[in-house]
């Protein structure tokens, strides 16, 4: 387990002083809860594929937690972030779920990366009746069917495709290709898209499944494939490792096509790709993390600034800092009696919360968080252009 700075569980007997406040001191120490602290559980990869991706979102939240520790904390008590690695793998992110819950007795889980890790550990959550905070993920089933323990923050992938389909048709894309993880939320994406492409009036003239084991995977073929296909421009699913595969054999055998990408892994792609990720177009759901005239980016930068001086900003640790700041402000409406029951309640209370550049809304009924998408180039120094 790796438990970040100033993050250590308190354990302390539970004195007898009668039956019933025994059992309310019992269910409050059973949900992470102290007369100091409070904690909240995190499985995320910190190894691995995106682990790269996974620590930079635990660094932005626990660079918020500590900003807000240092000042005493939420309604005098101070946040403990217990982080646990799943290295991407859904079923250790499920382990690791059920384990913070029962174990460390946290309050609530937070802001783990990648879709099926954050499926994973949502469901699992779900069960025990937990809630799940600003999980960096975009399937379509931590939104639907609705689940009550589910808080997504970030914008859906259906909002980052129904971008990426529009930027294409704008720029005269008139066949467009989608390359997909050969899955249940993969084949869920490809009839978003599907359906994107109608309403934009583009023609989805290739969908191709990207298959998970190595063996299988011949980027080579994919991308004589997209040329074969007169592909205008493609977008994606899936790893962004395999993605940054094809689109090196792509421009290795000459290919013009254009290449979009969701946002997960777009700094890491980009240092894979070395030169070829110019021109490449990313869809990204939190603010421009290097222009300070975005409230919450001029917060991220100046917390930054104090804490971790030589790291430099990224979409990673911008948003695990604003989906720290979200839990925050659902600490702060729980008030000083908090429960689980009552934290749920005050983020169903966040309508229309500013965080300061975006909207995250909540209600009883839906959990929808941001609808924020922005759109970014890959300039001919590697570096993100608006």
């Amino acid at each position: 387990m790796h438990a970040t700075a100033g993050s250590e569980i308190l354990r302390r007997a539970v004195p007898t002083l009668g039956t019933a406040l025994f059992f309310l001191a019992s269910a409050a120490y059973a949900q992470g809860i102290t007369s100091s602290q409070v904690a909240i559980g995190q499985t995320v990869a910190l190894s691995g594929s995106v682990g790269e991706h996974g620590r930079a979102l635990a660094l932005g939240a626990q660079i918020y937690f500590d900003k807000v520790n240092r000042a005493g904390g939420v309604q005098g008590r101070k946040i403990a972030l217990v982080t646990l690695d799943d290295a991407g793998d859904s079923k250790r992110a499920e382990e690791n779920a059920r384990k913070l819950i029962l174990e460390e007795k946290v309050l609530a889980l937070f802001s783990g990366a990648e879709g099926g890790p954050c499926v994973a550990a949502t469901a699992a959550a779900g069960k025990l009746r937990v809630p799940v905070v600003g999980c960096a993920g975009g399937s379509p089933e931590l939104r639907e069917p609705f689940n009550p323990f589910s808080f997504p923050i970030r914008a859906a992938h259906l909002d980052e495709f129904d971008k990426l389909v529009g930027y294409a048709a704008l720029f005269g894309g008139k066949r467009i290709g989608f390359l997909y993880s050969d899955s249940d939320t993969g084949r869920k994406h490809l009839a978003n898209v599907r359906r994107l492409a109608e309403r934009h009036g583009v023609a989805l003239a290739l969908a191709l499944p990207l298959p998970s084991g190595k063996e299988a995977f011949d980027p080579d073929r994919i991308a004589a494939e997209i040329e074969k296909a007169r592909i205008d421009a493609v977008l994606n699913h899936g790893s962004y490792g395999q993605y940054a595969e094809i689109i090196r054999a792509a421009k290795k055998q000459g290919s013009r096509t254009q290449f979009l990408a969701v946002n997960s892994g777009a700094q890491q792609m980009v240092r894979l790709l070395d030169g070829d990720a110019r021109g490449l177009i990313f869809t990204q759901v939190v603010p421009f993390p290097w222009f300070e005239v975005t409230p919450i980016v001029q917060e991220y930068r100046e917390a930054l600034k104090v804490q971790t001086p030589r790291t430099e900003p990224s979409f990673s640790s911008l948003e695990g800092f604003i989906n720290a700041k979200v839990l925050v402000e659902a600490l702060r409406r729980s008030g000083r009696k908090l429960t689980r029951e009552g934290f749920v309640a005050a983020l169903e209370s966040m309508r229309g919360y500013d965080v300061g550049g975006m909207t995250v809304d909540y209600e009883a009924s839906i959990h929808p968080g941001s609808r924020f998408v922005d759109v970014v180039v890959v300039g001919s120094r590697g570096q993100f252009v608006r």
